[in-house]
């Protein structure tokens, strides 16, 4: 039974033993992968092992399943859904445990979060200046972060990139914002 096929059986017959067995075999080794890939990006061991996390998951998906079977039309979704379930409960349980902080800020920072108040507008014209001085491709993740309001693992999922991936071009991206503020300098856009 393909995923697919097993999410339909589900809305006719949400105790459909072979269809939650197929939803398992389809969707468990690609979410281990995804948990153990931020894991070891960010070197946030020796706490949850990424199949800890995946099964956690998909437990409390299965407990869910009543209330948010309207909500997942498709295998994209769930696996959208999963994915978000994964990085939430990484994030409560690595805060809680006060480690992993570059993960925690990889999972969960926000543009919104980091100004308030008055900060926000001044914020907004240094960022504006910053842009304009970075190389293209910088400048587009920068605006992305801002402007879309997404965390960096949320940015990573949208271009499909990997977290290792997406992380290494987030920091050099980064890295250029801090020497721009230094210098006040701009760098060659390419």
């Amino acid at each position: 039974m393909t995923a697919d096929d097993a999410l339909q059986t589900l809305r006719k017959d949400p105790e459909s033993a072979e269809a939650w067995a197929a939803l398992a075999i389809h969707l468990y080794n690609p979410l281990v992968a995804y948990v153990a890939s931020l894991l070891l990006t960010f070197e946030a061991g020796p706490g949850e092992t990424a199949n800890d996390i995946a099964h956690d998951v998909l437990l409390a998906f299965y407990q869910r399943w009543p209330r948010v079977s309207s909500e997942i039309s498709t295998v994209a979704a769930l696996k959208a859904y999963l994915r978000t379930s994964c990085r939430n409960l990484l994030v409560d349980r690595y805060r809680h445990e006060k480690r992993a902080e570059q993960l925690i800020r990889f999972l969960s920072v926000r543009f919104r979060d980091v100004f308030t108040g008055e900060e926000n507008t001044y914020s907004k014209l240094l960022l504006n200046e910053i842009r304009s001085l970075l190389p293209r491709d910088c400048a587009a993740l920068i605006s992305g972060f801002v402007e879309r309001d997404l965390s960096p693992a949320e940015m990573a999922e949208a271009e499909g990139a990997s977290p290792a991936a997406f992380y290494s071009r987030w920091y050099r991206c980064l890295q250029r914002a801090r020497e721009v503020l230094v210098t006040k300098k701009g760098l060659p856009r390419r």
